[in-house]
């Protein structure tokens, strides 16, 4: 080998240049800026379910509860509120994912004899059992 083609070849280097990586910093910043929104949607959408799930859940035990004790209606329930105590079915309070508190009021009845459970945490509203479906 001669001198000159020694130096050829540390010359030739094999790296990226500075325009490759700022084209490819761009590519990952544009994807981020897309998918970020995307997600942060759906994380939004998988917590509300999972409220709604926890107010059936609840709706199920105070409907369990009014059956077990023989009432007329559910003014008792509603009284006595979310709690372990009053509906005996559930072993732990389910928890809003957004750190809302559950609660009882009157269906649309405006009367004991219809229930809805809500959550405090904006945009979960409300469940009532036969009004509103899955």
């Amino acid at each position: 080998m001669t001198p000159t083609s020694n130096i050829r070849r540390r010359n030739g280097k094999n790296g990226f240049t500075l325009i490759e990586l700022l084209v490819v910093v761009l590519i990952l910043s544009v994807l981020m800026a897309v998918a970020t929104p995307l997600y942060l949607g759906a994380v939004t959408d998988s917590q509300k379910k999972v409220c709604r799930a926890n107010m059936q859940t609840i709706a199920n035990a105070v409907q369990s509860a009014r059956v077990k004790a023989n009432a007329n209606d559910y003014s008792t329930l509603i009284a006595a509120g979310v709690t372990v105590a009053s509906l005996a079915d559930l072993q732990a309070l389910p928890k809003c994912p957004t750190g809302g508190a559950y609660g009882l009021a009157n269906g649309t009845s405006a009367s004991a004899t219809t229930f809805k459970v809500s959550c405090t945490a904006s945009g979960h509203g409300t469940f009532e059992p036969g009004v509103d479906s899955n």
